[in-house]
């Protein structure tokens, strides 16, 4: 039998699953302890990512990059750690006999902001040439425990931000464009150009949207993968979407609610200063500091959201995955590597389903087309009533130069670093010398 031959799902013969461990490991011997530190666990890392989110002016817009590459070793794990569920080897395998099985660089349910995780398995993984890491290699290993998982941090988050505003940055250009154009234009009542304002407006809308339909599945493949040329894989992402897609709409009906008041508190807090005797009374100081805390609530806020989007982006990817597979829409062969080898592992590799009768074929495919076209319109609607309802309103109340058109938290950067440059300016200038 060829290599074609046994990766091809549509053969009769499949590699059999592997052979169930005997017996399973009972590696986990503390599950009270577990169940007392969950809250610890979770109130610090939570803890960490609100800070991360709000941590002052413009550094916040740094330290969110490390937010976005969390969440995406969080969805990671926990779509591994679904498929796991669904395995016919969990009986005799438990989560962490498979991530052992895995090597360090298996996933993890509870990633860490600072210190590296799997600390056995990397300072004892082998060298480049295969053997044993010398001491000298053990060392530098060493050295870099109490910042690994800050390193991954970064540098995943750097690479799925730039991939996420390769596509939307476009559309976000070109509002923030319309915007300053269109004001300057009726400030100078240039009647010859006024249709530029808009026209970019609306083109820079219909882009936002057009990259949104395809966005939030690529980035968890992104995150699953851990790979950035995973993001690009446009036939395989949009299999995922189309095999999907009520979930899907559903996914952006729920970041378009949560954007809604992430968007009110954002325009509320420039607002305030204006109604509320506290914020009135008091001095540039007093207010940086009054409006600090109020942003750290909302970064609270802003972090909680982005758990429950991604917790539902994971669900509806290690769903889609399977049920492409199992409906034929996707090969074995077409699987990245990484997620070949779990599904695989884990016994998960989905049987594909026999094809149905010509006729009811023709049927299915008339009732799917026209469902997903009704889908795609909702998932217009649900986009343009988040980029171009809430935020050309909310602009329109309190406007953020620049940064209110091209940065949208709960899909680039996760940072509600929303003071104005002027009011940090005069609260921390240095208070003239007395001249006595």
């Amino acid at each position: 039998m060829s290599m074609t031959q046994e990766l091809d799902p549509l053969h009769d013969e499949h590699p059999a699953p592997p052979e169930p461990p005997e017996p399973r490991s009972t590696k986990r011997r503390w599950p009270v302890l577990g169940i007392l530190l969950w809250p610890f666990r979770w109130g610090w890392r939570i803890l960490v990512g609100t800070t991360f989110c709000f941590s002052g002016y413009i550094l916040s817009y740094f330290t969110a990059i490390m937010v976005v590459g969390w969440l995406y070793r969080w969805a990671q794990g926990r779509v591994v750690h679904g498929w796991w569920k669904q395995s016919p080897l969990r009986p005799h395998q438990s989560w962490e006999d498979f991530l052992d099985s895995l090597g360090p660089d298996a996933p993890v349910s509870r990633p860490r902001w600072f210190v590296m995780s799997h600390v056995r398995e990397k300072l004892n993984h082998p060298g480049p040439d295969g053997q044993k890491p010398s001491r000298l290699r053990r060392a530098a290993r060493i050295l870099t425990i109490p910042f690994h998982s800050a390193w991954c941090n970064l540098t995943l988050g750097v690479q799925g931000l730039l991939c996420v505003f390769l596509l939307t940055g476009w559309g976000c250009a070109l509002m923030t464009f319309s915007w300053e154009f269109g004001w300057l234009n009726s400030f100078n009542k240039g009647y010859e150009q006024a249709a530029i304002g808009p026209l970019t407006g609306l083109t820079g809308i219909a882009l936002f949207i057009a990259a949104m339909f395809y966005v939030p599945m690529a980035q968890m493949h992104m995150a699953v993968t851990g790979d950035y040329r995973a993001f690009f894989h446009v036939r395989f992402v949009w299999t995922l979407v189309q095999s999907r897609i009520t979930p899907y709409v559903g996914l952006a009906a729920v970041i378009v609610f949560l954007a809604l008041p992430l968007q009110g508190l954002k325009t509320w807090a420039g607002l305030r200063s204006g109604y509320d005797q506290t914020w009135m009374d008091a001095s540039d100081a007093e207010l940086l500091q009054l409006l600090s805390n109020f942003l750290r609530g909302v970064a609270l806020y802003l972090f909680v959201s982005l758990l429950i989007i991604y917790a539902l982006a994971a669900r509806i990817y290690q769903s889609a995955v399977l049920k492409a597979l199992r409906r034929g829409w996707l090969h074995r062969e077409d699987l990245h590597p990484r997620l070949r080898v779990w599904l695989e592992k884990l016994a998960c590799v989905p049987e594909r389903q026999p094809d149905p009768h010509d006729l009811v074929k023709v049927v299915r495919w008339s009732a799917r087309w026209n469902y997903r076209r009704v889908m795609y319109a909702l998932l217009a609607v649900l986009w343009f009533g988040m980029v171009g309802a809430q935020v050309y309103v909310g602009e329109f109340l309190n406007y953020h130069p620049a940064i209110g058109f091209l940065n949208h938290p709960l899909v680039q950067i996760p940072s509600v670093d929303y003071i104005p440059a002027h009011l940090h300016e005069s609260a921390t200038r240095p208070a003239p010398a007395d001249p006595h």
